[in-house]
Parts: structure tokens; C-alpha cells; sequence
């Protein structure tokens, strides 16, 4: 039982993931992904979006209003997406597919090291700050912080390179959503809109059930890289499955 100044937060997908013995000492809140209307809206009004660049951001996020407004704010950012939706096209033979892994992987790797960087410089700063920057003190329990800190940065550099090759893969999935809608005859729902051609193009030239394996194919990636696998392998037998 919680003590009187312990709130726990219990986070689950449906509340049948949670155990009744514990569910029935809960206080239930259901949280539910904003509408792409929702999002774009909220960029308009709140961060002076303008409507068009708004309606992308909040398409192409899927309902997480974070990743909507870095994209609206980041032109880098857009081009890395783009970027990233354009591989399967370049991925004719196996020297190919090595290829794009590599882009992928150097891709996720580059923007890991940007976001990093600036935070890294300042957390440093405070704790030499913290320690003093100089005299015995600082020689002896604070270059042991210093040495515990820059091994958590690095930990933390590998898990924001799996999180953006997981977003770059989240991306792919919605490249291929939209190739199965036009292959069954929708086209009103498309969320990467901006490469509607080059979508139909690929839609016209396979099969549903092809499409299908590719899906499949990219979620079962995202799984192992949550399981530590080695991320360029898992890449490049990524791109050998998305292959034509």
C-alpha cells in the first residue's frame, strides 16, 4: 500500500491489462490520441502555424502532438522524413538494400548526435559547476560523477539512435499503409499526401498481399530493436525484405 505522500501512476493499453486485485484500487483516466483536426488546430492557435504546414505536421504525426510540432518547427526535420520515405524506391538489388540501411542507420545516427550534443555541453557544465571546477574535491568524488555521467550520455546517445530509427520505420509503415489504400481503391486518407505519385506509382506495380509482408516485415524490426539487436543488421535485413 502507498504511503500518504505516494501517488503511483499506473500506465497499461486497456484496463484488462491490468490486474483486478489492482485495477479495483485504482482511479481510472482513459487517454485517448488527439485527431489529426485536434493537433493541427492546436498548432494554429497555439504555436502560429499556418493552416497548411499545420494539417502536415498533424497528418504525418499520427496524433503525437510532440513529433507534430518538431516537424512544423524543423525544416531538417521534414527533409530527414522525406528522406527516409523515398528509400524503399532507391532499393533494386541486394547492394542497394546494403546501401539504404547504411543511409538509415547514419541518418538516425546524425540526428542522435545533433540532439545530443547541446545537452550533453550543459550537463557537464552544471556538474563541474556543482563539484568546482577545480581543487581536490573536484579531483576525487567529482571526476567519478563526471566519468558516471558521460557513461549515461553515451547509454543514452545508443537508445536516441534506436528511437529515431524506430520513428524512421514508423514512417516507412505509413509509406506502405497508403501503397495498400490505393491498392484497394482509397485515396482519401493518405498520410504522406506530399508523395502521392510517386505511392500510386509503386501501388500500381505490386500486389496487396506483397504490400501486406513489407508491413510486416518493418514491425517486426521495430520489435527487435527493442530487443537490442545489432541495428545495422536488423536494418539491412529490413531493406533486403523491402526489396522489389
Amino acid at each position: 500500500e502507498p504511503g500518504l505522500r505516494t501517488v503511483w501512476l499506473l500506465c497499461a493499453p486497456t484496463l484488462t491489462d491490468v490486474l483486478p486485485t489492482i485495477r479495483s484500487r485504482c482511479r481510472h483516466l482513459s487517454l485517448h490520441t488527439p485527431s489529426t483536426k485536434a493537433v493541427a488546430k492546436l498548432l494554429i492557435e497555439r504555436d502560429q502555424i499556418n493552416k497548411e504546414l499545420a494539417e502536415f505536421a498533424a497528418r504525418t504525426s499520427q496524433g503525437h502532438i510532440g513529433i507534430a510540432k518538431h516537424l512544423a518547427t524543423n525544416q531538417q526535420s521534414r527533409d530527414n522524413r522525406l528522406a527516409t520515405l523515398k528509400i524503399p524506391f532507391t532499393i533494386k538489388s541486394i547492394a542497394t538494400a546494403y546501401k539504404a540501411a547504411e543511409i538509415l542507420v547514419n541518418s538516425a545516427k546524425a540526428q542522435a548526435e545533433s540532439d545530443a550534443e547541446n545537452r550533453n555541453e550543459g550537463e557537464l557544465a552544471n556538474l563541474k559547476q556543482a563539484w568546482g571546477s577545480t581543487g581536490s574535491k573536484m579531483a576525487s568524488r567529482g571526476a567519478k560523477a563526471i566519468k558516471e555521467l558521460e557513461k549515461e550520455q553515451k547509454t543514452r546517445g545508443t537508445r536516441m539512435v534506436r528511437d529515431y530509427l524506430d520513428r524512421g520505420l514508423l514512417d516507412l509503415a505509413t509509406l506502405y499503409r497508403d501503397i495498400l489504400l490505393i491498392q484497394f481503391g482509397s485515396v482519401d486518407n493518405l498520410i504522406n499526401q506530399d508523395i502521392k505519385n510517386e505511392i500510386t506509382k509503386i501501388a500500381n506495380s505490386t500486389t496487396e498481399s506483397k504490400t501486406l509482408l513489407k508491413i510486416q516485415a518493418i514491425l517486426r524490426a521495430r520489435v527487435n530493436l527493442m530487443h537490442s539487436s545489432a541495428i545495422l543488421l536488423t536494418m539491412e535485413a529490413l531493406m533486403l525484405e523491402l526489396k522489389d
